[in-house]
């Protein structure tokens, strides 16, 4: 792509979030790169006026108040995919700050690599609101979070084109992390706190909305952008500083994994078998889901209560051939329930 100057979109979803999108939007001031629009994605909130009478006062910021209308996280992410009309779009979340070069190395990376569609940069996590790290007794559980991820002996890549990736799409339909991490990496392990794309990557692309958080969201977009002769990335730059805490894309620390969040992820293999697909193994969901649940045991109530759940939608909707309103409703049932 030998663009020069492109035009770009910031995508920021909020909601509630006057305690820290100040402090985004201050070092979305501080960008080297200029030619760039603001868009946030909100659901009114009591109070919301004011705080974006406050944001108004920012007249250097080119930024736009785009409601959404209904529906969930999935909602907003679609009002982004929508309305954003830049060469590049760049999404992080409204609890974040971002390096004074975040937008000129996510530019340069699309700039560099014509294949790669979607990029996610460097996200630092362990902190906190003032940026100062946090303790050890935090930060080690939190690093580990990743091991309930790591299943590579037991489920391989469900085709070839993912081996090699640092996050890839297993034979059980679930999302493996194989915690490999280094420079132009393919993966499917996006940050929807710091994530790029070109814009023929996902145009006209919409998802399904079969989750209540969104959790995996940035997955089911990887892999349309593959579907579409692309690569999504990590690379080593375009820091984003994202303190730890629970937001609307994580459940924060590993003691407090949120139900949703963790039924959600078992649930991507539903997105994998039913929405894209792909010919995916049940009896590898079901050994995996199994050691997930061991693990969880020893880890967070919700985590192991979040397997249960999830598995049981995931098999039944698999099955049955569900539609994502029914995914989403027996999920927000089920969790009524708990």
């Amino acid at each position: 792509m030998g663009f020069v100057n492109p035009s770009v979109n910031v995508i920021i979803p909020t909601y509630k979030r006057e305690d820290t999108i100040f402090k985004l939007l201050d070092s979305l001031m501080l960008q080297s790169y200029r030619k760039f629009s603001v868009m946030l994605i909100y659901k009114p909130w009591r109070g919301y006026k004011e705080v974006f009478d406050r944001i108004k006062e920012y007249k250097d910021l080119d930024i736009q108040f785009i409601k959404q209308e209904n529906g969930f996280f999935e909602e907003a992410v679609n009002t982004a995919y929508k309305k954003a009309d830049g060469d590049i779009v760049i999404h992080t979340d409204d609890d974040a700050w971002v390096y004074k070069n975040w937008i000129q190395d996510h530019i340069e990376i699309h700039r560099k690599n014509d294949k790669v569609g979607m990029a996610t940069g460097q996200v630092i996590e362990n902190i906190d609101r003032n940026g100062k790290k946090l303790p050890l007794f935090v930060r080690v559980p939190n690093e580990l979070k990743w091991l309930m991820n790591k299943h590579t002996l037991i489920d391989r890549p469900i085709k070839e084109e993912f081996d090699g990736y640092g996050m890839y799409l297993g034979k059980s339909g679930m999302l493996v992390d194989t915690g490999k991490k280094y420079d132009l990496i393919r993966t499917l392990k996006q940050h929807g706190v710091n994530m790029s794309w070109k814009r023929d990557a996902l145009k006209g692309f919409k998802l399904p909305g079969f989750t209540l958080n969104g959790a995996g969201n940035e997955a089911c977009a990887a892999l349309e952008v593959i579907d579409r002769g692309y690569t999504p990335i990590w690379f080593s730059k375009a820091t984003v500083f994202h303190p730890l805490h629970q937001s609307l894309s994580r459940g924060g620390p590993i003691s407090n994994l949120s139900i949703k969040l963790t039924a959600e992820r078992v649930l991507f293999a539903y997105y994998a078998a039913v929405i894209k697909g792909y010919k995916i193994s049940l009896d590898k969901l079901k050994l995996r889901n199994g050691i997930d649940r061991v693990i969880s045991r020893f880890v967070s109530k919700n985590a192991y209560i979040g397997y249960v759940v999830g598995y049981e939608i995931a098999t039944k909707a698999i099955e049955e051939n569900w539609s994502p309103q029914k995914v989403r409703s027996e999920l927000a049932a089920k969790i009524t329930n708990w």
